[in-house]
């Protein structure tokens, strides 16, 4: 505890409010002489003082004052001054503001890194008061979120709608719901969340019900956020209004559907991809929100490395061979091999995808969506798609030994092939082909090279700044020793407050050569041919993450949250 100065101070005032007695006092004071730790950690570690209390006591040494919320009128303008990821992140909002200074009542009032984020975002003094969590939480969603007037509107709905019964959707045509908007107070509350998702970069919206309540959640960068808790009475009438946008079967609450539909916000116009879920409080909703700029994305533009996009270039211009992209589910694969596909792009090429979903259409690509119910699967549509004479036939993913057979026969039958597995690294691609079955001979002849990534968060060009690396980290973390500062989101208005805006790419690409192609055909496992990749050159996606944050494009914390392990 930074702020406590001196122990025997602090003890003494511990002991004059009763907190402590003299007998606890002596002991934690020779406990915190041996161990040379604040006295609040040593009384809390050897359970003579609960946390909570330890905590109220601090607040009364440093004078910080208790209020409750319930009884302050907040100014939403004041709440306003912080986003609502910041608020949540450190549980905390602004009450008032006195000339250059701003009350924040905050659960923990000691919190440094909270009271500097707070003053850096701001430019005012800060001074801390201690309020109750749940106030602070009710205290957030009543005047601190962003969509002020969705949640106001939340409130008409919920208001008009304590009658499920009232209103309902009769017609499946989206301009008739529109022609009956001032009616429909529902449909405005969804236009609503949908605008501002669209407007802030969100990839998903979650629609929950949860027992009490109906949740709405933003995914943003790959991270969910809480931002609205609704009535669970209009819970109902949001999930039919969903459902009739992307033309579902309203009547259907048991089994799952999808949908889609096109959704304009300003000048721009996104595909929506729905997933309705049976829960046992209810229908959840997935909304998928599929931004066409981001099938015209390049190889530089995924954030890869100079050397790997020329290697990868010069694999696409062979005229045959089998390109895998893999990583787990949410790593950006599809986004890859579109940027792939739009390299090939050209009046010369026949190039064929077969896809579930397609979730970009791509102009001059013939595009195949699978499709079960009818019989369309990867190994059928793969089969007839070698009959339409493909030069390129991009798969979205490899599932199984049938389809694994068929894309290596294909490569190796003069067609260059592009897909994707499931794996965690470049190495392991190869490994789990001929665990699929496919043999060894058959995976060596055909494998012209494995990209692996990652996505991690983009740190705001508009709020990071540099910090001084310890020695210390540096050799945690391998960083050279010539590296004397890296960089940190502080969190602004362009960032929503979170530090970091957009996403970016950590490679690790496996060019296949000689060394590797005998480890494969002597059924090697996945380890000693990642080490022969590394012998030859390849950078893993946790040495390609550091390169990132070394140039200040990301932060530690991102690159060990997506990556397993540290190479070394």
């Amino acid at each position: 505890m930074k702020f406590m100065q001196n122990n025997h101070d602090f003890g003494q005032f511990l002991v004059a409010k009763g907190y402590l007695d003299e007998v606890g006092l002596s002991t934690g004071l020779d406990l915190t002489l041996k161990a040379g730790e604040p006295l609040g950690d040593v009384l809390v570690r050897e359970s003579i003082l609960t946390k909570a209390l330890l905590a109220k006591a601090i607040r009364n040494y440093l004078g910080i004052q208790e209020i409750t919320l319930t009884g302050v009128n907040i100014d939403p303008r004041v709440a306003g001054l912080i986003p609502e990821e910041m608020a949540r992140r450190y549980t905390l909002i602004p009450y008032e503001r006195r000339s250059g200074s701003l009350r924040i009542a905050m659960l923990d009032p000691t919190h440094e890194r909270a009271l500097r984020d707070v003053r850096m975002f701001t430019g005012l003094e800060i001074v801390p008061a201690f309020a109750k969590a749940e106030e602070i939480e009710t205290a957030i969603r009543q005047y601190l979120t962003v969509e002020q007037s969705v949640a106001r509107l939340a409130y008409n709905v919920d208001s008009v709608f304590e009658d499920s019964s009232i209103w309902s959707i009769e017609s499946p045509e989206i301009a008739e719901l529109d022609s009956q908007e001032d009616e429909a107070p529902t449909l405005k509350f969804v236009y609503s969340v949908l605008h501002e998702a669209v407007i802030q970069g969100v990839s998903d919206i979650h629609w929950e019900p949860r027992k009490n309540k109906f949740v709405v959640r933003y995914r943003i960068d790959g991270k969910l956020i809480r931002k609205h808790d609704l009535s669970a009475k209009i819970a109902r009438n949001i999930v039919s209004c969903l459902k009739v946008m992307a033309q579902m079967d309203v009547a259907e609450r048991r089994f799952p559907q999808d949908g889609r539909m096109t959704y304009s916000a300003g000048l721009r116009r996104v595909d929506l991809r729905m997933s309705s879920m049976p829960t046992v409080y209810g229908e959840k909703i997935v909304v998928r929100i599929l931004d066409p700029e981001m099938a015209q994305r390049s190889l530089n533009d995924l954030g890869m490395r100079p050397e790997v996009e020329v290697s990868v270039q010069a694999l696409l211009k062979r005229p045959n061979g089998l390109l895998l992209v893999v990583g787990p589910t949410g790593s950006g694969k599809t986004t890859t091999l579109y940027a792939l596909l739009r390299e090939l792009n050209a009046e010369e090429q026949n190039i064929i995808s077969i896809e579930e979903p397609v979730e970009y259409q791509l102009a001059g690509v013939n595009q195949v969506q699978v499709n079960l119910p009818a019989g369309l699967s990867f190994p059928v549509g793969l089969k007839h798609s070698l009959r339409q004479d493909p030069d390129v036939i991009m798969i979205g993913e490899i599932r199984d030994e049938e389809t694994a057979r068929i894309a290596i026969t294909a490569s190796l039958t003069g067609h260059l092939v592009l897909s994707t597995l499931h794996t965690n690294t470049a190495a392991e691609a190869l490994a789990r082909l001929i665990d699929m079955g496919v043999e060894p001979y058959l995976v060596a002849s055909a494998i012209s090279g494995v990209l692996s990534q990652r996505l991690v968060r983009r740190l705001c060009e508009h709020c990071k700044l540099q910090y001084k690396v310890s020695e210390a980290e540096k050799r945690a973390l391998q960083l050279p020793t010539s590296i004397f500062y890296l960089y940190r989101g502080v969190g602004c208005p362009d960032c929503l407050g979170t530090g970091f805006r957009g996403r970016i790419g950590v490679h690790e690409f496996l060019l296949y050569n000689q060394e590797i192609k005998d480890l494969v055909l002597s059924v090697q496992n996945a380890r000693d041919i990642e080490q022969q990749a590394l012998v030859s050159g390849m950078l893993t996606v946790y040495d390609d993450g550091l390169l990132k944050v070394i140039q200040g494009l990301t932060t530690v914390e991102e690159v060990l949250r997506v990556t397993s392990r540290i190479e070394g």
